[in-house]
């Protein structure tokens, strides 16, 4: 009897999706088939590009402060195209990354490469830069893994359950962590105790898409803990900048990356299309992305700390999730830029500005892939 597994059936629809409307306010024709047939093949050639740079361990290029959150965000691009650990053509490639991730675990339960080796997550005698780079790694790498365990179901992949739930508790108890801001209450900085500030709507918007993939995959977590998080997260938000901002600091920041993370945050909570996202949404079209890897527009900063691959990432599902002309308008020429300046191994270059540059192109070009990938719908956490 013929067997059609859950990822054939992924491949099947990966590409059919990006035709059909979705929930009847995301346009379906804002590209041509022609077009869209460029786009996939662009990220099939990236995909190639990425699986012959696999390491011997599972990871892929970057510093080691990256790991395994580079790695993850690799996984992550493979799954937007419907390919699932251990099975077809990147299957053990996969595998090997999971694999990866996982061991970067510390008995404390933190997902990270480089970090606090003790029995219990300490803040003290902590690197700035490990702690900083500790917390999207775990996150990210948290993230990953819920979202194969919710896609795979296989027995290899719900091993992985122990793994998922000793990250959780490390996320459940960073949120709890003292906050020596009132406005800072319900959201998440780094592993270190870096100064007044004790909550950024960067690292919250990780580990609140990590603690809602795990909610999704059937983990226990507290309705009260997603509630918290999304209220620091409208806190961020300047109705005289029209978007989010990076935290509640008195002369405020915001970015390309920061409008999305906080238009995502709120779609994780079903509030898709309150004032606050719609008029980031607005700040997102102005600033665009039509200049290749390059600084957008930003609000209350310098241009340097804009990133243009960290903005695709952030942006192209949080237009997605905004659906309507938000998207309409979005897509079709962030798509033209991205695929005209693709190299032509598949990959595209590391980030041009800002310290995002030391993560390497297999970083950038997994952020490809996803933002090509985002209306394909296959991962859980960013379905709408």
């Amino acid at each position: 009897m013929l067997r059609i597994t859950l990822g054939t059936c992924l491949m099947l629809f990966a590409t059919a999706l990006h035709a059909q409307p979705r929930n009847g306010n995301v346009p379906a024709d804002v590209l041509s088939e022609a077009e869209w047939e460029e786009v996939n093949e662009s990220v099939e050639q990236a995909l190639r590009w990425l699986a012959s740079e696999q390491q011997s361990d599972g990871s892929f290029p970057t510093q080691v402060h990256g790991q395994p959150g580079v790695t993850g965000l690799v996984v992550l691009a493979f799954l937007t195209q419907g390919h699932l650990p251990g099975e077809g053509q990147y299957g053990k490639v996969l595998d090997r990354s999971i694999d990866y991730i996982a061991d970067c675990q510390k008995p404390n339960g933190l997902l990270a490469k480089l970090g606090p080796n003790g029995p219990q997550l300490t803040r003290h005698n902590i690197e700035h830069r490990v702690g900083v780079a500790a917390s999207y790694n775990h996150a990210i790498a948290g993230l990953v893994l819920s979202e194969t365990y919710a896609m795979a179901g296989s027995e290899r992949v719900r091993s992985m359950q122990p793994v998922i739930e000793r990250a959780l508790d490390v996320t459940c108890q960073m949120q709890d962590w003292p906050k020596d801001i009132a406005a800072d209450q319900g959201g998440w900085r780094y592993v270190d105790d870096d100064g007044e500030y004790d909550s950024d709507l960067s690292v919250t918007g990780w580990q609140l898409m990590f603690m809602r993939s795990a909610k999704n995959a059937g983990f226990d977590i507290e309705q009260r803990r997603i509630e918290r998080a999304i209220g620091y997260v409208r806190r961020t938000f300047r109705p005289d900048m029209g978007s989010f901002c990076y935290k509640s600091e008195p002369r405020p920041r915001s970015s390309r990356g920061l409008a999305g993370a906080g238009i995502l945050a709120l779609a994780h909570s079903g509030m898709h299309h309150t004032e606050e996202a719609q008029q980031a949404g607005e700040w997102i079209l102005s600033a665009g992305f039509d200049h290749y890897n390059a600084a957008g527009r930003v609000s209350g900063e310098s241009r340097q700390s804009d990133r243009y691959f960290y903005g695709l990432l952030t942006c192209s599902q949080a237009m997605y999730q905004l659906g309507d002309d938000y998207w309409s308008e979005f897509f079709p020429p962030m798509s033209k830029v991205l695929v005209r300046n693709q190299n032509a191994d598949g990959s595209w270059d590391r980030e041009s500005r800002g310290r995002n540059s030391r993560w390497g192109n297999a970083y950038t070009t997994a952020i490809g892939v996803i933002a090509l990938n985002a209306s394909n719908q296959l991962l859980p956490i960013f379905q709408r």
